[in-house]
C-alpha cells in the first residue's frame, strides 16, 4: 500500500466521480482506476459504489476514507515541519483565534510578560472555523480559541470531531447589549428586553456578511428590527464606537466579566432578560499533540477573563 494510492482514493471520494478525480490530479482515468483497484486489493475492501453520474463510497469504504483523511493529515503535518526554517527560538507559540477579543487581550497580556529576545509569537484571526481548522491540522497553531452560539453548537462539534480536533470548554456566557455614555440606556441597572433595543442603530464586528452564523444581531433576531446597522472588521472599533455614540452592540459575556478583559469605564454592560441564546468558548487543539508549556501559560491568563 502506498500513500499515493491513499490519496487517490481521497480525490475520489471528494469529487464524487473516477473521471473529475483524474482531471484533478492530472492522471489519465484508466490509471487512476487501476490504482484504486489496486488499494481495495491489498485492503481487501472494495471503496466505492458506482451509481448514475460517479460513484459514492460503501459502508466500509466511508470508514476507511475518514481514516485516510487522518493519514493525511498527518502526512501534511510532518511535510510542513521539515519546510519550516529551523531558527534557534527559545519560546514559539502560535494562537488562532475567531475574532475573540478577550483571546487578543490575554495574548496581549502573555506577550507582555515574554516580550524579551529571542521569541517567537504569533495571534492570527479567522474569519471561519472551516479555515482555522485548515491551519490547525496542517501543524500552523499550537491552539485556538473558539466561540459557538447555543444553535450551532452540535455543528460545531462535528465539524471539530471529523478533523480529528481536541475540545476543551472553558465556559458559556449569556447575550448582553453593550452601550456609551451617550445612550440613554447608559447606568440601567436592571435587564432590558429585545424590544427596547429596537429605536437604536446596532454594531457589530466580525465575518458576519459572509457568515451570518456569526452575527449575533442575526441570530437574536435584532437585524429585523434595530433603526439601523453598522458592520466592522475589528472589535477596537466596535468598542469605539459604542463608547463614542449612541449605537448599541450586542456582547456575549457575563456583565462582571466583561470589566476582566474590558477596562473602558464609557462601556456600559446590560442583560437582556427574553434573549435565550447562549454562547460557548473553548480552546482546540490537534489529538495526539501535546500542548506546549507557553501555551498553558497563555490558557491560565486566558480563563481568568471568562
Amino acid at each position: 500500500m502506498k500513500f499515493d494510492t491513499i490519496f487517490y482514493a481521497l480525490e475520489v471520494a471528494d469529487a464524487g466521480s473516477f473521471s473529475q478525480a483524474a482531471r484533478n490530479l492530472y492522471l489519465s482515468q484508466p490509471n487512476l482506476s487501476y490504482a484504486v483497484r489496486q488499494l481495495e486489493k491489498d485492503l481487501d475492501v472494495q471503496l466505492f459504489h458506482r451509481v448514475p453520474g460517479g460513484v459514492v463510497p460503501t459502508e466500509a469504504g466511508q470508514e476507511l476514507i475518514e481514516r485516510f483523511r487522518i493519514i493525511r493529515r498527518e502526512y501534511e503535518q510532518i511535510q510542513s515541519f521539515s519546510e519550516l526554517p529551523h531558527r534557534d527560538f527559545r519560546q514559539q507559540l502560535r494562537i488562532g483565534s475567531l475574532r475573540s477579543s478577550r483571546a487578543a487581550r490575554a495574548f496581549s497580556r502573555f506577550v507582555k510578560k515574554h516580550s524579551g529576545g529571542g521569541c517567537q509569537f504569533s495571534f492570527l484571526n479567522y474569519d471561519s472555523l472551516d479555515e482555522l481548522l485548515d491551519e490547525m491540522t496542517t501543524n500552523k497553531l499550537d491552539l485556538a480559541v473558539i466561540g459557538a452560539f447555543s444553535t450551532h453548537v452540535k455543528t460545531t462539534y462535528s465539524k471539530l470531531k471529523s478533523s480529528d480536533i481536541e475540545y476543551h470548554l472553558i465556559g458559556r456566557s449569556p447575550i448582553c447589549v453593550a452601550v456609551g455614555r451617550s445612550n440613554p440606556l447608559y447606568g440601567r441597572t436592571e435587564a432590558v428586553s429585545l424590544e427596547d433595543l429596537y429605536p437604536f442603530t446596532a454594531v457589530q464586528y466580525g465575518p458576519t456578511f459572509s457568515d451570518p452564523s456569526h452575527s449575533l444581531l442575526h441570530e437574536t433576531g435584532l437585524s429585523l428590527h434595530t433603526a439601523g446597522e453598522i458592520n466592522v472588521t475589528g472589535s477596537q472599533i466596535f468598542f469605539d464606537l459604542i463608547a463614542e455614540t449612541d449605537v448599541i452592540g450586542l456582547v456575549a459575556t457575563w456583565p462582571q466579566a466583561f470589566r476582566r478583559y474590558h477596562e473602558e469605564p464609557s462601556t456600559w454592560i446590560i442583560p437582556i432578560r427574553d434573549c435565550e441564546l447562549m454562547a460557548e468558548y473553548g480552546w482546540i487543539k490537534p489529538r495526539r499533540t501535546t500542548l506546549p508549556e507557553l501555551a498553558q501559560e497563555y490558557l491560565d491568563i486566558l480563563v481568568e477573563l471568562y
